[in-house]
């Protein structure tokens, strides 16, 4: 998800991880599957395939180290603000957050390709420091962040 501002004199993204289940709807979903899956192994196991039972449960730790991943990741976002000559940087993953401020008359974007399929990266630099941008955006939602941060880093 991704919400943008822009006023006179600032601008504001936020991009956030698409979390469409919730943590809610993650546990909902969790239980389900261990119901559906571990009662048609039980079913199974009683009726004398009892090596069913056993790969079910291994199949519903899989799911669960999937959801819990999903869960670690689920507050990701990144915040970029320009306020005047200030640009701010703010990014969480994973729980740890990292802000880094630029001043936008020395700090500079920097786009290049990746190696995946010509995927676009943005960076911004400034005084020998270098921070990646965009990473939780699509690339033509990159190639508008891209524009945006042209137009207001290089204005006289």
């Amino acid at each position: 998800m991704v919400s943008s501002q822009s006023a006179l004199n600032g601008y504001r993204l936020v991009a956030r991880r698409n979390d469409s289940l919730g943590g809610r709807g993650r546990r909902r979903f969790f239980a389900s599957m261990v119901v559906v899956s571990v009662g048609i192994a039980v079913a199974w196991s009683a009726r004398g395939a009892w090596m069913v039972l056993p790969f079910a449960l291994m199949e519903m730790a899989v799911l669960l180290g999937a959801l819990l991943l999903l869960e670690r990741h689920a507050g990701d976002f990144e915040s970029i603000t320009i306020e005047g000559d200030r640009l701010l940087v703010e990014r969480r993953e994973r729980g740890a957050v990292s802000r880094h401020e630029f001043n936008t008359y020395w700090a500079r974007l920097v786009v290049t390709r990746g190696p995946a399929a010509g995927q676009m990266m943005l960076a911004l630099r400034s005084h020998g420091r270098e921070v990646g941008v965009g990473a939780l955006l699509t690339d033509d939602q990159r190639a508008s962040l891209a524009g945006e941060l042209q137009k207001r880093l290089n204005k006289p």
